[in-house]
């Protein structure tokens, strides 16, 4: 007797069901090489899901991955899940490096790539147990990017900047990521962050126009013109939060007696 299916809660591009211990998702052109990145990063990056084949109907099967994942409706990541979100980006930005960059990606070109991204790191990808982090999944828009523009889009997400909730909370969590991430000062994620998400919205009708069922689906749930509102009042809002890391830069330097 087959075992029943569980309808996995998301999924706004494609969804995904529960079979047992296993998750069944539709495939694509670009899901060979999404497999080979997947198998590359077995044993070399933890929370991946593996790679089990296909089932008769044709939807390549994973490993479930366990843990809870955040409701990004009615919760924002804590401290200790976004710094574990991160310092996991950045553990992925070392195992994918070497990876080839050809190959049949479905994500939308990105400039300056030079490395394969997820390109979609976000609560809603992400389960946790507590503040570990436990996997990360939904890897079909994964594809050339830069950490750049991965840490931009986890600031979207995760700080998160679609949202308002005042310039000293973005500061502080954009602190945050840089901390934990390294390499990047937070002015630069912040600033990176419109091109970040322009790119995504503009390549989400271009990709549907295609034949992209997922991007058909995202414009039929009202993007990308969500989006771009709530990009618009950040782009009102960048300026009050470049001076409050601009504060909090001077009062570290005087903390530091530098």
């Amino acid at each position: 007797m087959s075992e029943e299916e569980q309808r996995l809660p998301g999924g706004n591009v494609g969804g995904a069901v529960r079979v047992g211990d296993t998750v069944r998702r539709s495939t694509g052109p670009w899901t060979p090489d999404v497999h080979a990145l997947l198998r590359h990063l077995a044993g070399r990056l933890p929370g991946v899901p593996r790679v089990l084949g296909y089932d008769e109907a044709g939807r390549e099967v994973l490993s479930y991955l366990p843990g809870r994942v955040p409701d990004i409706d009615t919760e924002t990541l804590t401290p200790g899940q976004l710094t574990a979100l991160v310092r996991w980006t950045r553990a992925f930005h070392t195992a994918v490096a070497g990876f080839p960059l050809a190959g049949a990606w479905r994500y939308f070109p990105m400039p300056d790539a030079t490395l394969i991204g997820h390109n979609d790191i976000a609560p809603y990808n992400a389960c946790f147990d507590g503040d570990e982090l436990v996997g990360v999944f939904d890897w079909d828009l994964a594809g050339p990017s830069n950490p750049l523009m991965e840490l931009a889009f986890v600031a979207w997400n995760g700080v998160p900047l679609w949202r308002d909730d005042g310039p000293e909370t973005a500061a502080a969590r954009l602190r945050l990521i840089a901390d934990a991430y390294r390499g990047y000062a937070p002015e630069r994620i912040l600033r990176a962050v419109p091109d970040r998400i322009r790119i995504m919205l503009d390549g989400i009708p271009v990709a549907a126009a295609a034949g992209d069922r997922g991007m058909a689906n995202l414009l039929a749930q009202g993007e990308p013109e969500r989006s771009r509102r709530s990009l618009a009042d950040l782009e009102r809002r960048l300026p009050a939060i470049e001076r409050s890391l601009a504060q909090s830069r001077r009062a570290r330097r005087q903390l530091s007696g530098k």
